[in-house]
């Protein structure tokens, strides 16, 4: 009996041995390719690194990166359900992510063009430290922006701006020096030392003298880095000069040939005047002419300039104008609208507005945005207000013409009704996909397209 018992113990395992065997845990790119939840997530994770949600979106990220790795070790052993569980919620936490890393981007957006300039002056590789410190205070602020902290954002703003505005010209001072021996060295493989002696001459003296004003005081950086641009600038110039001259050589040009290649150029910067230039009277005479020519066009610039400020003056607001477009402007976060100033007027671009797919009606969640454009009219009450609807490209132009002006038109009804605001102050238009404002290639373009306007008209 006991042995029976044994040999059915074993037998049971082996079948289940056998069991495991038949079921063989699956490689990434078989997961990627039998569960498209799985691929689509990793596409999306690859965009938003491309895209510096790792920076602007911190935490989204890394939250959406985790559950892209539970899904796909789920589904490397086979169980289904739990990877297609995680999947799905990593997709919807990259997708506030990136609703999160566009706030991010307005809120930062000068902060992200400093750190773009630091990066390609070297700051990246020469302060490599200071470096990584800013920007993971960087990483910090932005995580502030997915906890909904943006005051503290703000607040924080300036700092970071320094910071990067520092490093940058820290890394140009740094790196200048060698960026003048690198133009010089190519200058003279170039051949420039005898073709364009003169200038080649001139480069290496200033870059003679930013040597040694370092070797004199380290801390002179900014007069050596003068010298050092000069120089590199020399040299660039030396470069130039050989190209042209071996570009003669090479044409056999004769010098009426030089002469008349000269004055073509002139012909060339002179067209825009739409004069013709004396060339049948001495070269001193033409340059003289030219020089005239552009002296009357800045004359112009200046005049124009002058009117311009007179006139934005006539249509400077008051403080207290300025307090109220202030007000209206704060109204507002990034995610429900974009507020600009035109002179007196007031443009609330509103894109957070949510209708339903191909629909007009105003659901509830839309009131609490409405609400705030209704304060904000009442802000200005002798004002009127125009109200556009804008729709993305996609779908047919009529139907998008009238869902435009059906969404505008309950949009107005509704401050009508609603808010209170008197009929004869509102008009209400739609111009479908007329008037873009994004792209309409992308998701996040077509996302902003999607909006009524608001025009507060002070007249």
């Amino acid at each position: 009996m006991i042995h029976s018992i044994r040999r059915a113990l074993v037998l049971l395992l082996v079948l289940m041995l056998a069991g495991c065997a038949t079921t063989p845990r699956l490689t990434q790119e078989e997961v990627l390719g039998e569960y498209e939840p799985i691929a689509t997530l990793e596409r999306a994770l690859r965009d938003a690194a491309a895209r510096d949600l790792e920076i602007l979106a911190p935490e989204g990220f890394e939250a959406a990166r985790v559950r892209f790795e539970e899904a796909l070790n789920a589904a490397t052993a086979n169980r289904r359900e739990t990877a297609l569980a995680a999947a799905t919620a990593g997709l919807e936490t990259i997708g506030k992510a990136n609703d999160d890393a566009d706030i991010s981007r307005d809120l930062l957006r000068e902060v992200l063009i400093v750190r773009d300039r630091a990066n390609r002056a070297g700051a990246s590789s020469i302060y490599s430290e200071s470096s990584a410190d800013l920007d993971t205070d960087l990483r910090k602020t932005a995580s502030l922006v997915e906890r909904g902290k943006l005051e503290e954002v703000k607040r924080r703003r300036p700092r970071l701006l320094a910071g990067y505005e520092q490093l940058e010209l820290a890394a140009l001072k740094e790196g200048m020096v060698d960026a003048a021996k690198a133009a010089l060295q190519q200058a003279r493989e170039s051949g420039a030392a005898k073709t364009a002696p003169k200038t080649y001459r001139l480069a290496e003296e200033e870059l003679a003298l930013a040597l040694s004003v370092l070797d004199a005081d380290r801390t002179m950086t900014e007069k050596a880095n003068t010298h050092a641009m000069r120089a590199k600038w020399l040299a660039e110039r030396s470069m130039s000069i050989t190209e042209l001259i071996k570009d003669f050589d090479r044409r056999d040009y004769s010098h009426e040939d030089i002469v008349l290649w000269y004055q073509k150029q002139l012909s060339e910067i002179n067209e825009p005047i739409a004069t013709e230039l004396p060339f049948n009277e001495p070269n001193r005479d033409v340059v003289l002419s030219l020089q005239q020519s552009v002296k009357d066009l800045l004359k112009q610039r200046d005049d124009t300039a002058l009117a311009r400020s007179q006139y934005e003056q006539e249509l400077s607001v008051t403080a207290e104008q300025q307090a109220a477009m202030d007000k209206v402007a704060s109204l507002f976060t990034s995610a429900e609208a974009n507020v600009y100033q035109q002179r007196q007027d007031v443009l609330i671009s509103a894109h957070g507005f949510r209708f339903p797919s191909g629909g007009s009606e105003l659901e509830s969640q839309n009131f609490a945005l409405l609400n705030k454009i209704i304060q904000a009219i009442n802000t200005f009450p002798e004002s009127t207000v125009r109200i556009s609807g804008h729709t993305d490209a996609v779908g047919s132009g009529i139907l998008n013409q009238a869902l435009s002006e059906q969404r505008a038109t309950n949009v107005a009804k509704f401050l009508v009704e609603v808010g209170g605001v008197a009929p004869s102050r509102i008009a209400a238009t739609g111009y479908g996909k007329e008037r873009p404002v994004a792209s309409n290639e992308t998701a996040e373009g077509r996302a902003t397209n999607r909006r009524v306007e608001i025009l507060i008209v002070n007249n």
